[in-house]
Order: structure tokens, then C-alpha cells, then sequence
């Protein structure tokens, strides 16, 4: 009896260590934010992988499986060896079941950009042995790390201004397999990029028929300045009638725009509305 009665008593106090545990580990989110805030990033990340790998793994799949744990676990992916890393590579699938569409995948690829890719200062940019580089990242991570290096070596194009025909590789490879889900704003690559530096008939057509027409369709309903974009590229590749009407739906959408305005009666007047020189080296 004395036996039973002392098992139980251990019982009930594992139990409570477990209890007292889970409660200590549940304010541990609120911890790590207030370290954020306070600019200590060593320690949030400390305290996040401590509470990934000794708190969250451990719980049961239907608890583990929250919107607010794998969101938790995608905020802290700082190693690529660790568990989570690892769980984020191996199940997207099952992550973006409950964070929704390709939300792993974009993780992953925040986590190679801030670790992998040059950052910040256009001259490191500028001397990035990129194919090299490409290489390394697409050897570790697969598509996500095409992905995200097609995508960065298409943004430091445009903003160097220094290889035309490059951004346009890039653009085009990028968005063949990034549309869905972009990283970056569709409308400025295609005017900045596309429409004001490219006269290629086959990549003018990719950006107007496919690029724009899906971001128009999925994004841009109220943007006048993304229809003033795909109407002038519908007008750069000849379809004068359709790009009028576009622009005319820029016009009422921007309340008379000046510029947009100007552009429609170039449209109407056979006037080119993209400038005269046309730089693809």
C-alpha cells in the first residue's frame, strides 16, 4: 500500500513539473519579443531555439501543427543544420497546409537571401561573382535557391542599370516560376525593366501577356499605375486598340491623371510613349 501510494505521489509531481514546465515555456514567445524590442537579437534567437527544439518538437502533431507554432519556427530559421530548417525543407507541403500558399518555401528563401546574397552597398553587389554563387546556393537548397538567386540577381540588375539583357534573363526565369508568388513589386520590374529598356518582341509579349496579365488580374484591380503599365506594354507590342482602352481605364482610376492623360494621346496619336533609346547591352 505504502508502495502504491508513493508511486502516486511521484505521479502527481511529475505532473506538476511537466505543468510548471509548459507554463514557463508558453512565455517564452512573449520573452523573445520583448528581447527583439529591445535590440538584443542574440538573445531572442537563444530563447527561440530553445523553445523550438526543447518545447515545440516535443509536442504532440495536432498540437505542434498551429498556425502560430510554425510561424513561430519560420521566424527563427537561423541555421540551416538545424531540426527546423531541416522541417521546413523536408514538409512544406504540410506547413503551408496551415500557413497557406508557399509560405515555407518563402521562409527558406528569406533565410539564403540574409545568409547567401550580397546585401545593401551597390559596389559589394556590383563585384558578386554571382554564377558561383548561384551554384553554391542551388547545390544546398534546390529550387527555392534558384528561386530566390534568379529573383535577386533580376533586382540588382535594375537597380545598377548595368546589364540590361541580363535583368532581362533574369526576369523572364524568374517569373516563369515565381509569378504565383512574387517577392518583389511585378509593376516596377516590368516598367522600369521592361517597358523602358527592352525592345524584344518574345520578352515585351512574356511581360504584357503573362507577367502583367496575371498580376492584373490577382493584384492590381485599383492600381492605376499598374494599368497605365500594362496598357502602354499592350501599346509597345502593337495592340493599339486594347492599350487605349486600358489606358482610359488608368485615366478614370487616377481622376485625370496629367501623365497618364498625356500618354493616352500619344496612343491615340501613333506616338511612341516609351523613350527613344532603347538600352539592352
Amino acid at each position: 500500500m505504502k508502495r502504491i501510494l508513493l508511486g502516486l505521489a511521484f505521479l502527481s509531481l511529475t505532473g506538476l513539473a511537466y505543468a510548471q514546465k509548459k507554463l514557463a515555456y508558453e512565455k517564452v514567445p512573449s520573452l523573445v519579443d520583448e528581447a527583439k524590442k529591445k535590440g538584443d537579437v542574440k538573445l531572442a534567437d537563444s530563447l527561440a531555439q530553445d523553445y523550438i527544439n526543447n518545447y515545440l518538437f516535443k509536442l504532440k502533431k495536432e498540437e505542434f501543427y498551429s498556425k502560430e507554432n510554425l510561424t513561430f519556427i519560420g521566424d527563427f530559421l537561423s541555421d540551416e543544420n538545424s531540426k527546423a530548417f531541416k522541417f521546413f525543407m523536408k514538409e512544406p507541403e504540410k506547413i503551408n497546409s496551415v500557413l497557406g500558399d508557399y509560405k515555407a518555401q518563402s521562409k527558406l528563401m528569406d533565410f539564403i537571401n540574409k545568409k547567401y546574397l550580397p546585401q545593401g552597398e551597390f559596389e559589394k553587389i556590383s563585384k558578386t561573382d554571382w554564377d558561383r554563387l548561384e551554384k553554391t546556393v542551388v547545390a544546398k537548397f534546390g529550387r527555392v535557391g534558384q528561386e530566390i538567386v534568379w529573383g535577386q540577381r533580376m533586382v540588382c540588375h535594375l537597380i545598377l542599370k548595368d546589364d540590361w539583357q541580363s535583368f532581362t534573363k533574369y526576369y523572364v526565369q524568374y517569373f516563369e516560376i515565381g509569378l504565383k508568388h512574387p517577392r518583389y513589386n511585378i509593376n516596377n520590374m516590368s516598367w522600369y525593366g521592361i517597358f523602358e529598356q527592352v525592345d524584344d518582341p518574345k520578352v515585351l509579349k512574356f511581360a504584357c501577356d503573362v507577367v502583367m496579365k496575371y498580376a492584373m488580374e490577382q493584384w492590381y484591380q485599383n492600381d492605376f499605375a499598374a494599368y497605365d503599365t500594362y496598357a502602354n506594354l499592350l501599346y509597345k507590342i502593337g495592340r493599339k486598340n486594347e492599350a487605349i482602352d486600358w489606358e482610359e481605364k488608368a485615366v478614370k482610376l487616377s481622376n485625370n491623371d496629367k501623365t497618364i492623360l498625356d500618354t493616352l494621346e500619344k496612343m491615340k496619336n501613333n506616338q511612341k510613349t516609351w523613350p527613344e533609346a532603347v538600352n539592352n547591352r
